[in-house]
């Protein structure tokens, strides 16, 4: 019985470095602040192009189709692009923008005067649209991060990670085959 005595090094690859972290364009902190600030404002132009204020109620015409892409639609697209602006972890900033554009709106809702016919939802119902809308969003940015993926790609193509060690029970030789 015999046991190596070489130890082995970490494989210093920096292509599978490459491979397992893909470079992004910038820091983490300037990517998820572009991202945060690209999603709040696809956001608020969707609102505004779709006439839309979540937080207003004037009966069943506030339900229209234009409310319906609000509530679906919108938040998906707006997560895709800050899932494939931040990459990985975009599905948790994408929860954000959603809450920072809504939360001032129902702000500014509340500071101003409404149209005639015109309620303010009250505060646990809007906070149950926001928080739809920010798991809307949050889908969206996981399948922008898949987007992302699907161009650097999920696994190593050189070799093992590049902290690669070998495992205690890896230096031992197997006895029992001989």
């Amino acid at each position: 019985m015999s046991q190596s005595t070489d130890k082995t090094e970490p494989i210093a690859n920096p292509e599978a470095a490459m491979d397992i972290v893909h470079a992004q364009w910038g820091p983490v902190w300037l990517r998820g602040i572009a991202a945060f600030a690209v999603g709040a404002l696809m956001m608020h132009t969707g609102l505004q192009v779709l006439d839309v204020r979540l937080e207003w109620f004037f009966g069943i015409a506030t339900f229209s189709f234009s409310w319906i892409l609000v509530m679906t639609l919108l938040p998906v697209v707006t997560g895709v692009v800050i899932g494939m602006i931040y990459g990985f972890g975009g599905k948790y900033l994408a929860h954000f923008p959603p809450l920072a554009v809504f939360a001032l709106s129902y702000y500014e809702s509340i500071h101003s005067p409404l149209p005639e016919g015109v309620h303010l939802l009250p505060w646990g119902m809007w906070v149950m649209f926001v928080i739809l809308q920010m798991e809307f969003c949050a889908v969206g940015g996981f399948l922008g991060e898949i987007l992302v993926r699907r161009r650097t790609g999920w696994l190593h193509r050189y070799g093992p990670a590049p902290d690669a060690s070998p495992l205690p029970i890896d230096d031992q030789v197997d006895t029992s085959r001989e």
